[in-house]
C-alpha cells in the first residue's frame, strides 16, 4: 500500500505512513461482505415471495377460464286448420360451419403445433423429418376438405375461398382491434410512468424485471373467441348435403352442419291478416337477450300480427341452453347441454279453408283482381254498372258459438313478405294505395248504413216507441223533401206509401226509421245500440281491433235538439255512428240466436290454446250473453222483416240475393261518405232463414250499392256454403 497517493514522501508533517492508511483492509472486506449479503438476501428473498406467493397467481391465470352459453334453437308451434290444412310451420333449415382454424389461410403456426402434437407421440415429434410430413399432411387435407365441401354443397372452389377470405377478413378486424387497444393501454402506462422521477422509474424497471415475463412475439397476441369457433360458410343447405358431411366426418374435419328453424306459410296469401307473421327480433328488440345467452348465432322471433301476435306464448319455443368452458387460448374445454329445447304447441283455426278461399276468390273478382268466373250478371232491371271497391271483406260466423268461418279481407298480401321477400316486393306491396296490410275484418269502421236498421227496431219496440203492425205513410221524407229522404224519393220523387215494419225492413224505408227514431230519443237508442256491442270491441282472438264509435254518451248527454237530430241519423246508420264488419256480424247472430251475444274466435276451442291464453288480462273463453231486455218476440218481428229483405218480391235483395234452395234473411247497406266518394256497399244477414246456423256479412268500401254490389257477392258465397254441405237439406 505505499504506491497509494498517501505515501509520506508526499506530506510535510512527517506523519508516519501507517497513520494515513484509512480504512483497514479487513474492514473494507467486511463492508464489501454486507452488502454483497444483503443484495443477495434480497434477491433470494424476492425470489421466494415469487415462488411462494405469486405462483398461485401465476396458475390461476395460466389455468383461467371463460364460460360462455349458447342457445339450442326449437321448432315453434303450427297454425293449422281443423282439416289439417297448414297455415304457418317451422321447417328445419342446415346450415354449414367451418372452425376459424380450419378455413384460415396461412394456417396460424401454433394450432399447427397442437394438431402435430395431438397426432404423434413425444417420440415422433423428435423426428424433424416426420413433424414436416405431418405439417404438409395438414395442409393437404385442409385443401381436399374445401374442396368436397365445395363439391357436395354445388359451388365453385373460387367462391367458396372468397366466403372464406370474408370470414377471416371480419374475424381479423376483430382480433387486430382488440390487440390495438391492448397495445395502446400498454403504451399509455409507459407514458405514465415517464413522468416520475428517476428513483420510482428504476424501481418499476427492477420490478419489471423480476415479475414480467418475457415477450415472445406473435405468441404474444390476444386470442379472441371468434377464432376459436365455428363460422357459418353456406347457408340453407339441403337435406342430402346436410347428411353427406355428417355422414362422412373423416372428409369433413373443422366442419359441422347446425339446425336451425325457418317459419314458412305453405298457403301465401290465404288468410294472411289472420294467420299473421313471425319474424326474427330487430336488434334492439335482442340487445338484452344477446347480454343473457352469450349467443349471437340464435334470433329469437315474434309474433307481430294475427294469430301470430295473440297466440304468442302459444306457439312460441323454448330454447335449449349450452354450456361452453374454454381456456385462456379460447380453446373449448367442455361443451354440455344444461337444458333441452321444448318446441311451442300448434294452434287449431276454425277457419275452413276451402270456404276460406272462395270468399277470397270472390272478393277479387269484386276488386277486379280476378278474373269474373263466379259473379253472373245480377238479374235485375235496375242494375246498373257499380263502382271498382277500394277494400273488402267477407265475414262468416257460427251464430251460436262465435267459431268463424270465414273471415276474408281484400286486398291482401303474400306471407311470404316475411320469410325472404326482396326490396321490390314490399316496394310493390307499399305502393298499393288501397292498403292490404289493413285487415277490413277487425279495423275497418265504417259507417254501417241501413244494416244498423234492424237493431234500431228493436230498441223502438222494446221502449215501446213503435208498434210493429201499425201503418205508417211514407212520403219519400220526413218533414222536408231536402232532408231526411228515402232512396226511393231521391230517385224517383216518390215514397213507400202505407209501410209496416215488415216492409220498412225489406224497401230500406229510412223514413219509417226516422220516425220511429224520433219517438224514441237519443238516449235510449244509443243505450240500446250499446247492448248489441257497438262503440266497444268485440273480444275476438285478434290483434289490433277497432271499437268503432257510437256517438254521445247516454249519462251524460241531455235531450236537446241537436241530440235528437242525431238520433235520426243514428237510426239509420249515419251520423259519425262506424261499426267493423265482425260487430255487424256478432249483432246479426244474436237476432239469428235467439237474442245471445257471442265472442267471436278463430281459434278452435278444442284444443288446449283458447284455454291458456289471456287477452287484455282477462281470462278468454267462448263466452257469451244474452241481451238485456231483448224479448223473443220483437225478435220475431225483425226475422219476419230480415226474411223479406230477400224473400218477398218487393224486397231489396230479392233479385240480387235470393236462392231457390236456401232461404237467406239479412239487410242491405249503402253508406253515404264523404262528398265526392262513393257509397259503401253492406249486405249482413244469416241463414238458413227458417233455422238459422250462420250469420255473415260482406262489405265493399266505396263499392256502391248494398243490395247489387254486396248482395250479389254474399248470394255467391251461400250458394257456394250450401254446395258444400252447410246449410243442410235443400228446401
Amino acid at each position: 500500500m505505499h504506491n497509494q497517493p498517501l505515501n509520506p514522501i508526499f506530506h510535510d508533517d512527517g506523519a508516519a505512513p501507517d497513520a494515513l492508511i484509512d480504512p483497514p483492509p479487513v474492514t473494507r472486506f467486511v463492508m464489501l461482505a454486507i452488502a454483497f449479503f444483503a443484495a443477495t438476501f434480497i434477491v433470494l428473498g424476492r425470489m421466494g415471495w415469487v415462488q411462494g406467493r405469486l405462483q398461485e397467481r401465476y396458475l390461476d391465470a395460466l389455468n383461467a377460464t371463460t364460460v360462455e352459453y349458447e342457445a339450442i334453437p326449437a321448432r315453434d308451434g303450427r297454425i293449422l286448420t281443423e282439416s289439417s290444412v297448414v297455415l304457418a310451420a317451422d321447417v328445419d333449415q342446415y346450415s354449414v360451419q367451418m372452425h376459424y382454424r380450419w378455413l384460415q389461410e396461412p394456417l396460424d403456426a401454433t394450432w399447427v403445433s397442437r394438431e402435430v402434437r395431438r397426432r404423434l407421440s413425444r417420440t415422433e415429434r423428435r423426428d424433424p423429418a416426420l413433424v414436416e410430413v405431418t405439417e404438409a399432411d395438414i395442409l393437404s387435407t385442409r385443401d381436399e376438405m374445401w374442396s368436397a365441401v365445395a363439391q357436395v354443397a354445388a359451388i365453385p372452389v373460387t367462391e367458396l375461398k372468397d366466403r372464406l377470405r370474408t370470414v377471416q377478413g371480419r374475424v381479423q378486424r376483430i382480433a387486430d382491434s382488440v390487440n390495438r387497444r391492448r397495445l395502446q393501454s400498454t403504451e399509455d402506462r409507459i407514458a405514465t410512468n415517464g413522468d416520475d422521477g428517476l428513483l420510482i422509474r428504476i424501481a418499476s424497471s427492477i420490478r419489471a424485471a423480476l415479475t414480467t415475463p418475457a415477450r415472445r412475439g406473435q405468441s404474444d397476441r390476444i386470442v379472441v373467441r371468434e377464432e376459436e369457433s365455428f363460422h357459418e360458410i353456406v347457408d340453407d343447405v339441403p337435406l342430402e348435403v346436410a347428411a353427406v358431411i355428417r355422414q362422412q366426418p373423416h372428409r369433413f374435419p373443422g366442419v359441422r352442419v347446425v339446425v336451425g328453424h325457418r317459419r314458412t306459410y305453405p298457403q301465401g296469401e290465404l288468410s294472411a291478416h289472420v294467420v299473421g307473421a313471425r319474424t326474427p327480433l330487430m336488434d334492439e328488440e335482442t340487445a338484452d337477450l344477446k347480454a343473457a345467452t352469450q349467443s349471437g348465432s340464435w334470433v329469437p322471433r315474434r309474433g307481430r300480427f294475427g294469430v301470430e301476435r295473440t297466440y304468442e306464448h302459444q306457439l312460441k319455443s323454448v330454447p335449449g341452453r349450452r354450456r361452453i368452458v374454454r381456456n385462456r387460448r379460447m380453446e373449448v374445454l367442455e361443451d354440455e347441454v344444461e337444458r333441452e329445447p321444448v318446441g311451442g304447441r300448434d294452434v287449431v283455426l276454425t277457419l275452413n279453408s276451402d270456404l276460406q278461399r272462395h270468399a277470397e276468390r270472390l272478393l277479387d273478382e269484386a276488386l277486379t283482381d280476378a278474373p269474373q268466373q263466379l259473379l253472373p250478371v245480377a238479374n235485375s232491371e235496375e242494375s246498373r254498372p257499380q263502382p271498382v271497391p277500394k277494400g273488402g271483406t267477407i265475414v262468416v260466423m257460427d251464430a251460436a258459438t262465435g267459431r268463424l268461418l270465414v273471415a276474408a279481407s281484400a286486398p291482401r298480401f303474400s306471407l311470404s313478405l316475411f320469410t325472404g321477400s326482396s326490396t321490390d316486393d314490399w316496394a310493390a306491396a307499399n305502393a298499393d294505395r288501397r292498403h292490404p296490410f289493413i285487415h277490413r275484418v277487425t279495423s275497418m269502421a265504417l259507417p254501417p248504413g241501413s244494416v244498423i236498421k234492424p237493431f234500431t227496431a228493436a230498441a223502438a219496440i222494446e221502449a215501446k216507441a213503435l208498434d210493429p203492425d201499425a201503418m205508417f205513410a211514407c212520403q219519400g221524407f220526413l218533414k222536408s223533401p231536402d232532408e231526411h229522404r228515402c232512396l226511393i224519393f231521391r230517385l224517383y220523387g216518390s215514397g213507400h206509401g202505407d209501410t209496416t215494419l215488415t216492409q220498412a225492413l225489406a224497401q230500406s224505408c229510412n223514413v219509417y226509421f226516422f220516425d220511429a227514431a224520433q219517438r224514441l230519443g237519443f238516449s235510449p237508442l244509443r243505450a240500446w245500440f250499446d247492448r248489441f256491442g257497438f262503440g266497444r270491441t268485440t273480444g275476438v282472438d285478434l290483434p289490433f281491433e277497432e271499437a268503432g264509435n257510437v256517438p254521445g254518451s247516454v249519462v251524460t248527454e241531455p235531450a236537446n235538439v241537436r241530440m235528437d237530430r242525431e238520433a235520426l241519423g243514428l237510426a239509420i246508420g249515419q251520423s259519425s255512428l262506424t261499426a267493423t264488419p265482425l260487430q255487424i256480424v256478432r249483432s246479426m247472430a244474436a237476432i239469428a240466436n235467439g237474442g245471445w251475444l257471442v265472442t267471436p274466435h278463430v281459434v278452435s276451442p278444442d284444443g288446449t290454446a283458447r284455454t291458456t291464453r289471456d287477452i287484455d288480462d282477462r281470462p278468454h273463453d267462448i263466452a257469451r250473453h244474452r241481451i238485456p231486455g231483448l224479448s223473443g218476440a220483437v225478435l220475431d218481428r225483425i226475422r219476419e222483416g230480415l226474411a223479406a229483405v230477400v224473400q218477398a218480391p218487393y224486397g231489396t235483395g230479392y233479385k240480387t240475393v235470393r236462392l231457390e234452395n236456401v232461404l237467406i234473411a239479412g239487410k242491405s247497406g249503402t253508406a253515404e261518405t264523404a262528398p265526392g266518394k262513393q257509397d259503401h256497399a253492406w249486405f249482413a244477414g244469416y241463414f238458413p232463414a227458417d233455422q238459422p246456423k250462420y250469420a255473415f256479412a260482406v262489405v265493399l268500401e266505396h263499392g256502391g250499392s248494398g243490395s247489387q254490389a254486396a248482395g250479389v257477392v254474399a248470394r255467391e258465397l251461400v250458394r257456394e256454403m250450401h254446395r258444400s254441405g252447410f246449410c243442410g237439406e235443400s228446401r
